[in-house]
């Protein structure tokens, strides 16, 4: 994970950190108002080294005593001292409370100690400052008279003391506090917010590590080794036009589409996809939406379009279309019905349905079949761009099954529903049968972190939410536009020249022999023929694309 990874993870976890920061915020401000009342007192001693009668002889020895006074502070809080101290406390009838602490530094640059004493109340850190003096100082003596007794054994107590040369005298007794210590409330403030920041960082590189969900672009694209194609935002209309027949779309989710039009049409500039199954790991990740949407946009860029409801175990294209679903697939590869009379026109131009039909007992028999791939086959012959909405790939075996016959795959998955394992096995499982996988279609992305779901762990601004303006304005309603336009061409725009299947800057074929290709379905794979002009004629009867169609281009003189 590198650095900006890191700053995009944390703009994730925004509301995780926030949260994190007040309770760490809040914890020490707890601490502060419950904590007990701490007076403190001060006491001051001064080393001096030398005749300590006289202030010349006591400051002669100054250096000396700077170095002693640096020993001797760390004397503060051995037992040696806290057996002194509360010694003379008890003298006095007190104790050292358990509340009560102690702590000695030297002033800089001098021979000075402070000794700072806590105590729950003032006359006990009075008490006690004074008395770790009066160790200090006695313990101070024991040191020096014991080097003395070394050099001069035969010497007694009195005489060891006069020739000590180093003493430590009661510079400032400690005074009794007037009032209670007062805590920096701001300094304990800024650490909990520190430590509940680092805290919530912890939790959501932890949460990151541990996710067995997709949540990112890279996610699938890692564990795929192909590219995503398209990221649909969460729309809540999506499923309320599919259940009334209505598939219009807000302008980022009909953008969204385009995106995935567009980035078929340029997998394989020369020879793109003629057939495409549309399925996903699970039932419910959005996969019959995507085929129905991606079929409508193919449709509106001028390209003929069959969308085939392969799922004949949940069949789902008859409800968003609105079309009698008693006749269908399942009875053109009986037999009984043609596929002529099977394919159903809509109210998009130059795109047909052929719904599942009735439930067959047996639909990956039919799938799998010779007249399933017939089928297919004959349609992309015709020059239809052919998207079959398949079952769930681990639920049954039958996407598997019409990959086989199709151009490839593509899985569609939901931003934080699907888990990684499950991509892994959908990628296997397309391995094992020889299909190829195109790419994938994230689904349900939230709006609010479009830029997250493109670039891994959250970049905000550089997704499509920065681009809302284009197509609602400030209330947030569709902008309305000047030129009346049909609902298909305000969601989907205008009939584009160059249909999927074809190349881009080449309308017709370049050669007779591409011609031939074109309409007998020879080695090299077919371009789409264009359903405007007298190319009508070289599709077979009953196959050809209904409703309005472009006109030819003008050719230029």
């Amino acid at each position: 994970m590198t650095v900006i990874d890191f700053v995009r993870l944390l703009r994730r976890n925004l509301l995780l950190l926030v949260i994190c920061g007040v309770v760490g915020m809040g914890a020490a401000a707890a601490y502060v108002f419950t904590r007990p009342v701490q007076y403190v007192a001060q006491s001051t001693a001064m080393v001096v080294a030398g005749d300590s009668s006289s202030v010349g002889g006591a400051m002669s020895g100054n250096t000396i005593a700077q170095q002693r006074a640096s020993a001797y502070s760390t004397l503060i809080g051995t037992e040696a001292v806290d057996n002194r101290v509360q010694k003379t406390l008890g003298s006095k009838g007190l104790s050292k409370a358990a509340d009560g602490t102690l702590a000695a530094k030297v002033v800089s640059g001098t021979s000075f100690i402070k000794i700072t004493a806590t105590g729950s109340s003032a006359l006990n850190a009075q008490s006690l400052a004074n008395a770790a003096l009066v160790g200090l100082q006695a313990e101070a003596l024991r040191m020096e008279t014991y080097t003395q007794a070394q050099a001069n054994p035969g010497y007694t107590q009195a005489q060891l003391e006069k020739l000590t040369a180093i003493h430590v005298l009661s510079y400032e007794p400690a005074g009794l506090p007037a009032t209670p210590k007062q805590d920096n409330l701001l300094l304990y403030l800024a650490l909990g917010l520190v430590a509940g920041l680092v805290v919530g960082s912890v939790i959501a590189v932890i949460r990151r590590m541990f996710d067995v969900k997709i949540r990112s672009q890279n996610d699938v694209e890692e564990l795929t080794g192909r590219g995503v194609l398209a990221i649909i935002p969460e729309d809540r209309q999506l499923s309320k036009q599919r259940k009334t027949g209505d598939l219009g779309l807000s302008g980022i989710t009909a953008e969204a589409f385009r995106q995935l039009r567009t980035n078929l049409r340029f997998i394989n500039v020369d020879h793109p996809p003629k057939a495409v199954v549309i399925t996903s790991a699970n039932p419910g990740e959005g996969k019959s939406t995507v085929g129905s949407y991606l079929a409508r946009a193919v449709a509106r860029s001028g390209q003929a379009t069959v969308l085939v409801d392969a799922d004949m175990r949940r069949p789902m294209q008859h409800t968003a279309f609105g079309i009698d679903s008693r006749v269908g697939l399942s009875q053109v590869l009986a037999g009984d019905v043609s596929l002529s009379d099977a394919l159903t026109p809509t109210d998009v131009p130059g795109l047909r349905v052929l719904v599942a039909g009735r439930i067959p007992p047996n639909p990956s028999e039919l799938l799998g079949s010779v007249r399933m791939h017939n089928l297919i086959s004959r349609l992309t012959k015709a020059g239809y761009f052919v998207v079959l909405d398949a079952p769930p790939l681990l639920a049954v075996t039958d996407a598997g099954l019409l990959a086989t016959s199709t151009d490839g795959v593509i899985m569609v998955h939901v931003v934080g529903g699907t888990h990684k394992e499950q991509v892994t096995l959908c990628t296997k499982r397309l391995e094992q049968v020889g299909a190829v996988l195109l790419g994938s279609v994230l689904t349900r992305a939230p709006r609010k972190a479009m830029g997250d779901v493109l670039y891994g762990y959250g970049a905000g601004s550089f997704g499509y939410s920065s681009y809302n303006s284009y197509y609602t304005d400030k209330n947030g309603k569709k902008k309305r536009r000047k030129k009346k336009m049909s609902l298909e061409e305000d969601y989907f725009g205008a009939v584009e020249p160059a249909p999927l299947g074809s190349h881009p800057t080449q309308d017709q074929p370049s050669s007779e022999g591409e011609q031939e290709d074109a309409t007998s379905g020879g080695s090299q794979p077919s371009r789409a023929v264009r359903t405007n002009g007298s190319d009508t004629d070289q599709i077979p009867a009953g196959l050809r694309p209904v409703g309005p169609q472009p006109k030819p281009a003008r050719r230029a003189r």
